[in-house]
């Protein structure tokens, strides 16, 4: 395929490996461009064991892959070396089966599984290489012609290239047919068997011999071991099916039956399977000394009498539920009990309780709209937040007991060992100390909107509880926002980090920041903290909300790591009709946040994971980048009612501010200049932006607006409850919101000149759209969406009954600012950024004996 060399990357002080295609392959513009396409396609793959490409490089008329470099050897190398006993190689075969199943989801396959294309690094982790790269080196794979095959393309003859792989082609491959997902099974199914007996399952002295094996040969399964697990040996046979419509249909099957096999294989094996570090995908550990049982409602682990070793496990949430919340799960200090936050279909979040030792969670009484939850040192309490309150519960039982005022949108807490909780309740409140038996809160923090940041999140106590970490959001210059240790007794800050991640201490004097990519390591002493810059990546595909900067993982002083696998932001841009109907609009997942639908209905808008704005044809795919500053964080789109211009908010002078740019590109320009963080909601005709603001030291959002000639007028204020998500009506005569004012989210309408606010909903709400034509308000709450009519008599408003239109995983708005949904300039449909299955957090994964070690 070319020649590959190990390089350095400066700029990301990684190596990585060079993979120059042959010059015959770059000739052809056409399979050039097609090449492209491909690499863009799985790049796009993000998985533990698949080896990832970084990027394309063309220069000079020739083109490299970046890609991720693997070391250790392939199991080609392992297979001539040594046999692989039964426990390892199904350990390998379970990190295979992973691998594809994740590329599998996304619609990619490989086509040329084989031993040289699967490596085994040296902690025991398994890497698939060149994932997909057999369909991006074809010329046309419309073509039936037989040297269209994976392994064997058109362009490879060309190039005088025959490879050795024809004893792992599935038969449909080797009659050069349309293949799909069930030859990597095939080849999946080769590969498993050549570990277990030691030798080729097909060969021949030519290639052609080979192939003809493959088509012929009777497939016996009678060389496997006499310890080979009997629902092993049927899963072969299974996968070895030569008619694709009897084979085994999904990999996902055959992981299953592999993490099945672990109570027998640990009654047989003599040799512990290689763990791997810890990954973001749901996997159960393959040892001879860890059994595991997995379910959708529990799992258990017994432990060894010997030295303990590193083991992964999963958690499934049951069928319904999601975790939720802007925080993720909590651990106690021991790592035998979790706190997690989930909602069922209803929209109704509790929390749960779950113990390492037990096969199911149990729900925290009078629970509902938990979230952030936290322990105290002892684990015998938990804190979370929920209703306006900041509130703790035993873990043995009984009603929880509220301590503190907070919002709904409160950023986490902390108890430290002298009986105190420190928490953020609203993003720009500040930090707060309070006894946890209750009382009176003494303000620790004060942001100020300049050096102190718009906000301050995630407080942690460090070891010894005499110092606090936490996150400062915002800053008169880019340097002053990141992580910072407070002296409690002194006052004094020490910045340690820069940039919006929140930042963790892990037990072994490691600090832990997440962001979007994942999670980065570096070496941090709490007595002595000083500026740091974590490089190293040791842990990836983190569940990552944008909207709150903060990874969910956790990691106990025991060592345990905690986390949630996923992109939150993945799926399919897919148009609904109002009977649930579904027409994608897009045939692969993206991961955008809050698209909004362009006034003519031709484009969206929205915001990547690396907070960078975007429009979009809607019908096309076409992109178009439209800010260029790499650093700064830009979001929460909004368009003006010609289409000419988008406003959005950004922190590029510090705090939040509104900003316009042409939405055919071109220069920012800011449009408000105002103490507090604004957000764009929407416009009026007459072309007045409504706007959120949540102001210095207020818990909560108020509306306000903002006229052409630049009056900011307020329109509701925040007290006694936030304010959001402004919708004028086409006419603008009506306004429909978002207010917390009963306990929870629920949507109202009132008149913009003055009037009553009438309900929407009753049952929870949230992102409200107005139909064009202004008779009708639509609405989300949980996974359903809800159009209810309006009608207006002078200056009143009147509220009919809410209809139920359908309900699907759909991606959430960014908080409750903007809806995640709109509306098509016809009012037949809506446009729904629907969740890739690997985007729904409905699973917790856990690794006891974890290091954030590199």
């Amino acid at each position: 395929m070319g020649e590959v060399f190990r390089a350095r990357d400066t700029r990301l002080n990684r190596d990585v490996a060079i993979k120059v295609l042959p010059a015959l392959l770059t000739q052809d513009p056409e399979r050039v461009a097609r090449f492209r396409r491909e690499a863009q396609l799985l790049a796009a793959l993000n998985h533990p064991n698949i080896a990832l490409i970084h990027g394309l490089e063309e220069a000079d008329g020739r083109v490299a892959l970046v890609l991720e470099l693997v070391d250790g050897e392939d199991l080609a190398q392992r297979l001539k070396r040594e046999p692989i006993p039964v426990a390892e190689a199904i350990g390998i075969a379970r990190q295979i089966a992973e691998g594809l199943e994740s590329a599998h989801e996304k619609g990619i396959v490989h086509r040329d599984l084989k031993p040289a294309n699967i490596k085994i690094t040296s902690d025991g982790t398994v890497k698939i290489l060149d994932f997909g790269l057999a369909k991006a080196y074809e010329a046309d794979t419309s073509s039936t012609d037989s040297m269209n095959s994976p392994t064997m393309t058109h362009a490879m003859t060309e190039a005088g290239l025959i490879l050795g792989t024809a004893a792992y082609m599935s038969p449909e491959q080797a009659r050069a047919r349309a293949v799909d997902k069930r030859a990597d099974i095939w080849s999946f199914g080769v590969v498993v068997c050549e570990m277990l007996m030691g030798k080729h399952l097909f060969e021949g002295e030519t290639v052609s011999d080979t192939l003809a094996s493959v088509l012929r040969q009777d497939i016996t399964l009678s060389a496997l071991p006499t310890d080979t697990p009997s629902r092993v040996k049927r899963l072969l046979g299974r996968c070895l099916e030569r008619d694709p419509k009897k084979r085994l249909r999904d990999i996902g099957e055959a992981r299953l039956v592999l993490e099945d096999t672990t109570p027998e294989l640990a009654a047989v094996a003599t040799t512990p399977v290689a763990t791997k570090k810890a990954s973001p995908v749901p996997i159960v550990i393959v040892t001879a000394i860890a059994a595991a049982a997995v379910g959708a409602f529990g799992w258990g682990v017994l432990h060894p009498a010997a030295k303990p070793q590193k083991t992964s496990l999963s958690i499934a949430l049951p069928p319904g539920q999601v975790l939720s919340g802007n925080g993720g799960p909590a651990i106690t200090r021991d790592g035998r009990l979790i706190a997690y936050a989930a909602r069922d279909s209803s929209g109704v979040a509790r929390l749960y309780l779950r113990s390492l030792d037990r096969f199911e969670a149990a729900a925290v009484p009078e629970s509902d709209g938990a979230q952030a939850p936290f322990f105290s040192p002892d684990g015998s309490r938990v804190g979370f937040f929920a209703h306006g309150k900041m509130l703790t519960a035993a873990v043995s039982g009984g009603a929880p007991t509220p301590i503190a005022d907070a919002s709904n949108q409160a950023m986490g807490g902390t108890w430290g060992e002298d009986g105190t909780v420190v928490f953020a309740p609203s993003l720009s409140a500040g930090l707060l100390r309070v006894p946890a038996s209750g009382g009176t809160a003494q303000q620790l923090t004060q942001p100020d909107g300049g050096a102190m940041g718009y906000a301050h999140s995630r407080p942690s106590f460090l070891p010894g509880g005499k110092t606090l970490l936490f996150t400062q959001w915002g800053g008169s210059k880019v340097d002053e926002r990141g992580s910072v240790v407070l002296d409690l007794k002194s006052a004094a800050w020490t910045r340690i980090t820069t940039g919006f991640g929140t930042v963790r201490y892990a037990p072994n004097g490691r600090l832990l920041m997440s962001g979007p990519q994942g999670v980065r390591s570096a070496a941090f002493d709490p007595a002595h903290p000083q500026r740091l810059n974590p490089e190293t990546f040791v842990l990836d595909d983190v569940y990552y909300p944008i909207a709150w900067s903060d990874s969910w993982f956790t990691v106990s002083e025991s060592g345990t790591l905690v986390y949630v696998p996923g992109d939150p932001i993945l799926g399919t841009l897919t148009w609904v009709d109002l009977d649930g109907r579904t027409m994608p609009t897009l045939d692969k997942p993206i991961s955008l946040s809050d698209a909004v639908l362009s006034p003519d209905g031709q484009r969206i808008a929205f915001q990547d994971k690396d907070d960078v704005l975007w429009t979009m044809d809607v019908r096309r795919g076409t992109r178009l980048r439209l800010n260029r500053d790499d650093e700064l964080t830009n979001g929460y789109p909004v368009w003006s009612r010609d289409g000419s211009h988008i406003f959005f908010t950004s922190n590029r002078s510090g705090d939040w501010e509104l900003y316009s740019v042409p939405s055919g590109g071109g220069p920012a320009k800011k449009v408000l200049t105002r103490e507090g963080n604004q957000f764009p909601q929407s416009i009026a005709p007459d072309g007045t932006l409504m706007f959120a603001e949540r102001s210095k030291g207020r818990i909560g959002t108020d509306l306000l607006t903002l006229a052409p000639d630049g009056t900011v007028t307020p329109f509701l204020d925040a007290q006694p409850a936030g304010k959001a998500c402004g919708q004028f009506s086409p006419d603008g005569r009506l306004v429909a919101y978002v207010s917390d004012e009963s306990g929870r989210e629920e949507v109202y309408v009132r008149p913009f000149h003055g009037g009553e606010a009438v309900p929407v909903s009753t049952e929870g709400g949230n992102g409200p759209r107005w139909a064009p034509d202004g008779k009708a308000v639509y609405f989300r709450s949980g996974d359903a969406f809800f159009a209810v009519p309006v009608t207006t008599s002078g200056s009143a408003v009147t509220v009919g009954d809410a209809k139920k239109l359908f309900a699907m995983k759909a991606a959430p708005g960014r908080s409750i600012l903007l809806p995640g949904y709109s509306v098509s300039s016809d009012g037949k449909r809506l446009l729904v950024h629907l969740l890739d299955a690997s985007a729904i957090p409905t699973r917790i994964n856990v690794v006891e004996g974890w290091s954030a070690k590199p």
